[in-house]
């Protein structure tokens, strides 16, 4: 009785602390190639929409990014908007690499197709005209690793006949650092605990 109610106390403080990540759809494109050649993700055919857009959070964490694969013409990779290199098409698919998210808002990345046109994450109006982060799916399993949002890149470097989003696909995870309780959380949880001390004491008083 004494763990049921403990273990309910900690699930109700548990509940404030959610993962954060978000996608913003900024506009949308429609695949004019189709979308293949990525293991454990379907095919898309030609015409099939696409939300293109932004990762946001709103709490402080890591993030993990998995390289899922390639189909692409240049040599793309995926740094950090300052320029340091997180993944690349020499990496093996499955390697994954791990960041620190030092703050709330637009998650710190971008991709870079042809050399040095990029899409930037959270800043649409700089992107090289052609290219764009696409939104392949949200809460997604692929090759047995969960996913909280897959993300494809369109490297056409100026020519958006070419779009089919498969040309550098990453996986992100994230994981939000504890959330401080609300006050109505603390109550419950003290509630909870003083419940279990009188259980204690009446347990005790009946042993001796």
């Amino acid at each position: 009785m004494k763990r049921t109610i403990l273990l309910g106390c900690l699930l109700a403080t548990a509940g404030v602390a959610q993962a954060g990540l978000s996608f913003q759809e900024l506009a949308t494109g429609s695949r004019t190639e189709t979308f293949n050649g990525i293991s454990g993700i379907a095919n898309m055919a030609v015409g099939t929409q696409v939300s293109l857009g932004q990762l946001l959070t709103d709490q402080l964490g890591a993030i993990a990014f998995t390289y899922l694969g390639n189909e692409s013409g240049y040599s793309d990779k995926l740094l950090t908007v300052a320029g340091s290199t997180i993944l690349t098409e020499a990496n093996s698919v499955g390697t994954t690499v791990i960041k620190a998210v030092s703050a709330v808002g637009a998650i710190d990345f971008k991709f870079e197709g042809y050399t040095g046109l990029f899409a930037k994450n959270g800043l649409m109006s700089g992107w090289a005209p052609g290219t764009s982060i696409g939104l392949i799916g949200s809460n997604m399993t692929v090759n047995s690793k969960s996913f909280d949002f897959v993300l494809g890149y369109n490297d056409s470097a100026g020519a958006a006949k070419l779009g089919d989003w498969d040309d550098f696909v990453v996986g992100v995870k994230f994981t939000p650092v504890s959330a401080v309780p609300e006050p109505e959380s603390y109550a419950l949880m003290l509630a909870g605990l003083g419940l279990v001390g009188t259980i204690a004491r009446r347990r005790s008083k009946a042993r001796s």
